[in-house]
């Protein structure tokens, strides 16, 4: 037996009575991913419309869903946007346009993964595999980790961040990637190292899904996004949590 259909039987194995949403309005394209999921022992329900997609994600609350981004009215940002409103259910992005200005764009909506088409099924079921096992990992971790500066305050086993006292809203990723960064304090981890703690060994060389994530975190902990103070760049290898001084804030 080859790696890969080694690779491909651990996703099969995943998603079994796993529930798929597919949201896109491609009818055949729908039916071809629905079948690749029921093949691999998943339940789906799909949908050809944005709000019906919304609709049906609140309703049936599934485990992964599966959005192209070429939708009528909303398009798949909109409707990502909307999901993430009330949902932090793992999401992939597909699209048969120009990919690295998209996937930055799924990404900044709250996606969690981005995927091109035309696409080969075992690579989309083996990244479902990968964003699933994520946030079952994510919401079984019980870490007794925490920061608290007077300021910022990460609490991992409550999955809580505050500023000055008030929750902050992170989606999964950027929760994953915050801990992350807030467990190693003053080290510098490199793209590689976040890239595989955070997302995982299939996504070494996506420097771009630390990037779009270090511009979120930064946009919601820091005082001033242009002088960050707690997640610093070191140009070229990666990035650093600095830990700040109660002192500092009063």
């Amino acid at each position: 037996m080859s790696g890969a259909d080694i690779m491909l039987g651990s996703a099969v194995n995943h998603m079994i009575g796993k529930k798929i949403l597919l949201i896109d309005d491609d009818t055949d394209f729908l039916t071809l991913t629905s079948q690749i999921f029921k093949n691999a022992g998943a339940q789906v329900i799909t949908s050809l419309e944005g709000n019906e997609g919304i609709s049906k994600a609140l309703t049936h609350q599934p485990d992964l869903i599966v959005l192209d981004i070429m939708m009528p009215g909303k398009d798949g940002f909109q409707i990502c946007q909307t999901i993430r409103q009330f949902s932090n259910t793992p999401l992939i992005m597909l699209s048969a346009l120009d990919r690295d200005q998209l996937m930055l764009q799924g990404l900044e909506a709250g996606a969690d993964d981005f995927l091109s088409k035309p696409f080969n099924p075992d690579i989309l079921l083996a990244r479902a595999k990968a964003v699933l096992r994520r946030s079952e990992q994510n919401n079984g971790k019980r870490d007794s980790m925490s920061y608290d500066d007077g300021r910022l305050k990460v609490d991992v086993e409550k999955h809580r961040v505050l500023i000055k006292d008030k929750q902050v809203k992170l989606t999964p990723v950027e929760f994953r990637l915050l801990a992350y960064l807030v467990s190693n304090p003053g080290k510098v981890l490199s793209f590689e190292q976040i890239l595989d703690n955070v997302w995982g060994s299939d996504y070494q060389g996506n420097d771009d899904y630390v990037h779009v994530y270090i511009s979120h975190l930064r946009n919601k902990i820091e005082q001033d996004t242009k002088s960050p103070r707690y997640i610093l760049t070191v140009h070229g290898v990666g990035y650093i949590f600095e830990k700040q001084m109660s002192a500092f804030f009063n």
